[in-house]
């Protein structure tokens, strides 16, 4: 592969690489000794990273955007259906309803126990004499 290379190019790129390091190495003395070269390089990249940060906040509320704009066109689509048809499609069951269902089970068989007892303090009577015999 290195045979390839022409002769000028093998000299030009250790060259090129020693003037690039030699280079550097000025910049970067300079920079250290001159002051207005650091006030310079400060602001720049600070302007450089205020722009990226606005940059990268308006590419996420463009995603944002679209993703809701998405969202919007789905219920709308849906919407469109339901008026067609007249039909309505079934509701899936919520987290609400369904804490709903159980609390309401939890009560009737509460209430059945209180009707079959007598009373509520018959059954907290046995609750507590059973809490006791577990108890060693």
């Amino acid at each position: 592969m290195l045979k390839s290379v022409p002769r000028f190019a093998k000299i030009l790129i250790p060259l090129q690489t020693l003037l690039n390091l030699l280079l550097s190495f000025w910049i970067y003395q300079e920079y250290i000794n001159n002051r207005f070269l650091q006030i310079y390089v400060n602001d720049s990249l600070h302007a450089a990273g205020f722009a990226a940060i606005v940059l990268i906040s308006i590419g996420f509320l463009a995603i944002a955007a679209v993703v809701l704009f998405t969202k919007l066109l789905g219920y709308r689509r849906e919407l469109n259906w339901m008026l067609s048809t007249g039909t309505f499609r079934p509701m899936e069951e919520g987290l609400v309803n369904q804490s709903i269902r159980k609390l309401k089970r939890v009560l009737s068989r509460l209430f059945g126990k209180i009707r079959r007892s007598g009373s509520l303090k018959n059954i907290l009577r046995k609750e507590s004499e059973t809490d006791r015999n577990l108890d060693f």
